[in-house]
């Protein structure tokens, strides 16, 4: 049997891991203090744990197991109690026909061996494993998270219970009258449901100096909606992490991990995000609606010239076509349902997305993780090994990701992918800024859209204003541009068609004023409950569509600007976003400040 006495100091010499000196000053100070070798050395930063237990591994001949690339499953500590596992420093990871793997941290501990073949109550023999008090630390803050409490855990995925549904009046008004003081996994269960009903498409959980904000993205806009004492913060906080498998006591570093809930037949993968702060950690929760299928190109507010171009643009064998807007502005959902359409048996798609949001059946969809090495640019160069025929790519960032596409396009694939502009014009001058040779591009490049999402008018508080005339006047200039419109025309007949349909606002026909000037009817939300009182329910989407013309091929090799760019593609019928915008606000379905809003750049 080997020898637990064995110096793990002396091994570390032998192997030239720690040199003479260092040993000695070890020596010197453990003669000092009660401390032992190991804690000294780590004490002096000259291994890790990792290395002290890769060392014991290779000294007594005993495995060495990394917990953090390991799944435990629940079946094999079912029944046993994870606070006593923590004392025993050791937990069964495997079990097989002959045998339990178990980890711990000092393998030659017989009475925790024993302890633990009592709470098991299986004749199989062990397995022992040797690793590291971090790599357990995590292991049991993760097995902790999946029994502290049933009302979030019930809500994870490989969880056949759904998420206990709150009274309806609680959830709705989230007050921190009705939560303070209540146990901290039903304020998180409370801000987890709370967000399911209101669409929230983030959730900002943030310390500040004398109080627990809580702030949700509804609609694109951040508002306030709960306030929690400030010593509720830590509990919080370390509730979130739990449940999303993150390590509750590093609070040095951001973290990112993940829950999957489901409730009333919905299921949502939230992404969790933490921050360090002067007060605390943040932490920010992004949901991603996965029950719901891919949605229409046609229900994503591209319509007329736009969209029949964008169509025909896709319909293509090769080339690139480009998404452009900030974050949040759906260019996701827009590059998805354009792969929904174009989705055949006969081609093989592949996508790179940072996370997969939306997943299409038949599609290929690969998360790109930076960390692990597998970046938008290395990602793209193995799937061109894959025979695709269509690739879509998240973002480009960088002119080997933007050189790689091009790439890809000239040797016969279609490539769809974001990019970060203000416009559909700035995205030629971005991509040749970064490097793509302009003959290459002009070559290349078929389409390039742009669009962001002002919010909807609610319909239950909807009302119709009459303008200043500045406003008509302004309204006028920005649809000049467009050939042979009138705006008063186009009122007039969006309130025909209205009339005839039940769905549609109640919008008003043109009228004339005292003086005989033509003028028009906007609309807005008057706010009230069902709205939460902003005048606005949900959001749609304005597109602007710039299709490459021969005439563009020279302006890129000139490297000439987006706006002579925007000149080209407006004079070969371009509608722009504002002018979108413009529209739907004609139509009573968006207001003119909810369009300068969102596409002000």
């Amino acid at each position: 049997m080997a020898n637990p006495n064995r110096s793990i100091l002396g091994y570390l010499v032998e192997k030239k891991i720690v040199d003479v000196e260092s040993a000695n000053k070890v020596r010197v100070e453990q003669s000092k203090t009660r401390k032992s070798e190991e804690e000294l050395l780590l004490q002096m930063n000259l291994v890790n744990e990792e290395t002290i237990a890769k060392a014991k591994s290779e000294m007594f001949n005993i495995p060495y197991i990394n917990l953090e690339n390991v799944t435990i499953y629940d079946e094999i500590v079912s029944g046993l109690n994870i606070r006593s596992l923590k004392n025993l420093r050791a937990v069964p990871f495997e079990i097989t026909e002959s045998e339990i793997k178990v980890a711990m941290l000092n393998p030659f501990d017989v009475q925790a061996l024993q302890s633990l073949k009592v709470q098991m109550k299986k004749e199989l023999p062990f397995k022992v494993h040797i690793t590291t008090r971090s790599s357990l630390d995590s292991t049991f803050d993760k097995l902790m998270g999946q029994t502290i409490s049933s009302e979030v855990s019930d809500a994870l995925e490989d969880v056949d219970s759904e998420v206990t549904d709150l009274d309806s009046e609680e959830v709705d008004s989230l007050s921190n009258e009705n939560l303070v003081g209540a146990p901290v996994a039903r304020i998180v269960n409370s801000i987890l449901q709370f967000a399911m009903k209101t669409g929230a498409s983030d959730i900002h959980i943030e310390p500040l100096e004398e109080r627990l904000r809580v702030r949700f993205r509804i609609d694109g806009v951040l508002s306030e909606k709960l306030s929690l004492p400030k010593n509720t913060a830590a509990a919080v906080i370390a509730r979130v992490k739990i449940i999303s498998r993150l390590k509750i006591d590093e609070k040095r570093v951001p973290q990112d991990g993940r829950i999957q809930i489901k409730s009333q037949g919905r299921k949502l993968d939230v992404r969790v995000s933490t921050m360090p702060t002067i007060y605390d950690e943040k932490v920010v929760m992004r949901l991603l609606d996965i029950s719901q299928g891919v949605p229409k190109l046609e229900t994503s507010g591209l319509r007329g010239t736009a969209f029949e171009r964008y169509v025909e643009s896709i319909k293509a064998t090769n080339g690139i076509i480009l998404v452009t807007g900030p974050t949040g502005s759906g260019k996701t959902r827009t590059l998805s349902s354009s792969l929904d359409r174009i989705n055949t048996p006969e081609v093989n798609i592949i996508t790179l997305e940072n996370p997969v949001e939306i997943r299409i059946s038949g599609v290929t969809q690969v998360n790109i993780n930076p960390d692990a090495g597998l970046t938008f640019a290395k990602g793209l160069r193995s799937v061109l090994r894959q025979d695709p025929d269509i690739v879509m790519v998240g973002e480009i960032r960088d002119q080997e990701t933007a050189d790689l596409a091009v790439e890809a396009s000239l040797t016969g694939h279609l490539v769809l992918a974001t990019l970060h502009t203000n416009s559909a014009a700035a995205s030629i001058a971005r991509l040749i800024e970064m490097g793509v040779e302009p003959y290459l591009l002009s070559s290349t490049l078929k389409c390039a859209v742009a669009q962001r999402l002002p919010r909807r008018i609610c319909t239950e508080c909807f009302e119709a204003y009459v303008p200043a005339k500045e406003v008509v006047q302004d309204i006028q200039e920005t649809l000049s541009s467009i050939p042979n419109f009138d705006p008063f025309n186009y009122a007039n007949q969006v309130c025909q068609n209205t009339a005839q349909d039940d769905k549609s606002p109640p919008v008003k026909c043109p009228f004339s004023d005292e003086s005989g000037n033509k003028m028009f009817y906007l609309y807005r939300g008057k706010g009230c409950e069902s709205c939460g009182y902003t005048g606005y329910s949900g959001r749609i989407a304005v597109f602007e569509v710039l299709v490459t013309t021969e005439e563009m091929g020279p302006m890129m090799l000139k490297n000439s600007l987006a706006s002579e760019f925007e000149k080209v593609a407006i004079k070969g019928g371009m509608v722009k976003m504002t002018q979108d915008g413009y529209l739907r606000a004609l139509e009573g379905i968006t207001t003119i400040d909810e369009v300068l809003r969102v596409t002000m750049e």
